[in-house]
């Protein structure tokens, strides 16, 4: 049930006392935190036509056999693109140096989390994402989504400008030092 304000309320459990109080639940709303996680390499890795597919897959797995976690993984055409660790990227780039693959590998970045509880709920978010960044002149490499966040991808010497304005963007305070 929900009262006049919209908010949803659902009958507390009476007990064995009986009792008529009710429970207050209030879904997230709004970008509630702006996250940086440092130290992080983008690659793209391109395949010739007529062997992407199969190409993708002995990547991935020697990739997974020499304990390289990926995320942020795209399939552009004729490519595989994703993020890694710097704690592995030397060992990517010697793995892919060694299949004689055409690559490119982008280090040094950072990813910026935009949180919100009810991210697909939410309209706009990616709009206002792009005016702040753009306004601050940091420039995306790629951006990814979760249930909760919006993920971005840019270099990490600014990282800090990105946090900042999209702090501002979403009225959230600054983070201590």
């Amino acid at each position: 049930m929900t009262d006049a304000s919209g908010q949803q309320r659902v009958p507390a459990n009476p007990g064995p006392v009986g009792g008529s109080g009710m429970v207050h639940f209030e879904r997230e709303r709004g970008v509630t935190e702006i996250r940086v996680r440092r130290g992080l390499a983008h690659v793209t890795v391109h395949f010739e036509a007529g062997r992407v597919a199969g190409e993708r897959l002995t990547l991935l797995q020697a990739l997974a056999a020499e304990s390289v976690p990926v995320f942020l993984v795209k399939l552009p055409p004729f490519a595989l693109s994703f993020a890694v660790r710097a704690d592995v990227v030397d060992t990517c780039e010697r793995l892919l140096s060694a299949r004689r693959a055409r690559y490119t590998l982008l280090r040094d970045l950072a990813l910026i989390g935009v949180v919100a509880g009810a991210m697909r709920d939410l309209s706009g978010v990616m709009a206002r994402i792009y005016e702040a960044l753009a306004g601050a002149g940091v420039s995306l490499r790629q951006t990814g989504d979760a249930y909760n966040a919006v993920l971005l991808l840019v270099a990490g010497d600014e990282a800090d400008e990105a946090a900042r304005s999209l702090r501002a963007a979403f009225a959230l305070p600054e983070q201590a030092r």
